[in-house]
């Protein structure tokens, strides 16, 4: 059975559904599962993002009541240069705690957000959709523990915004779903479908985990 089951994608792709039928299904089997969302890590970087904030790179708006946030360092040599390695930094004391450590006690660990989350923000606030071809991105991805099962949850941007009303107003979303299908394409992920009903998606997820936990 893997011990960590990493579910990506893009927002609204349902994650978060899919994460908590998984824990409910192994808890009610006894198993020691532990859930982690994990996208902003942040610690050594937070002096790089201050500074985005101070000229402008980083910001956020307010459009029919919902708040989003954007990164922009095209213009930010800084930024673009060294913010990616205080991320990386960043991941990696975080994956030690609340990762690797867990996984030694003998917990599974079902995830919502990691690396290729923090690669998409990366890629999308430098304007490079192939980040993760060079270093630092391609570094984010060792990171994962061995043997980890990931899942890319893929919905059409229509139906995105759809499903939540939060995300009609992110001007980013098209660009993040773009890169998260261009990403999965790349490194062959295995991609499942939300368009399909939230249980049927559900038994699709478990047959790849291949556990003795299906029914």
């Amino acid at each position: 059975m893997a011990d960590f089951i990493y579910l990506t994608g893009c927002d609204g792709t349902g994650k978060s559904t899919q994460a908590r039928l998984l824990i409910e299904k192994f808890q009610n089997r006894g198993v020691n599962v532990q859930h982690l969302w994990l996208r902003f890590p942040f610690f050594t970087c937070i002096p790089l993002l201050m500074f985005a904030r101070w000229r402008g790179y980083s910001w956020y708006e307010n459009a029919n009541g919902f708040r989003h946030g954007y990164w922009d360092f095209r213009e930010s040599p800084l930024l673009r240069n060294y913010l990616p390695w205080c991320l990386l930094l960043d991941a990696a004391l975080a994956a030690i705690r609340k990762i690797y450590l867990p996984l030694k006690a003998g917990r599974l660990i079902i995830c919502e957000r990691f690396v290729i989350d923090m690669i998409i923000d990366l890629s999308i606030a430098c304007n490079d959709i192939n980040l993760f071809r060079r270093y630092p991105g391609k570094l984010f991805l060792y990171l994962l523990p061995p043997k980890s099962k990931i899942f890319v949850l893929d919905l059409n941007v229509p139906s995105i915004r759809d499903r939540r009303p939060d995300l009609r107003t992110d001007k980013r979303l098209e660009d993040r779903s773009i890169a998260y299908k261009h990403l999965a394409r790349e490194l062959s992920l295995t991609t499942f479908s939300s368009n399909d009903e939230m249980l049927e998606l559900h038994q699709q997820i478990l047959a790849r985990i291949q556990t003795p936990f299906q029914e």
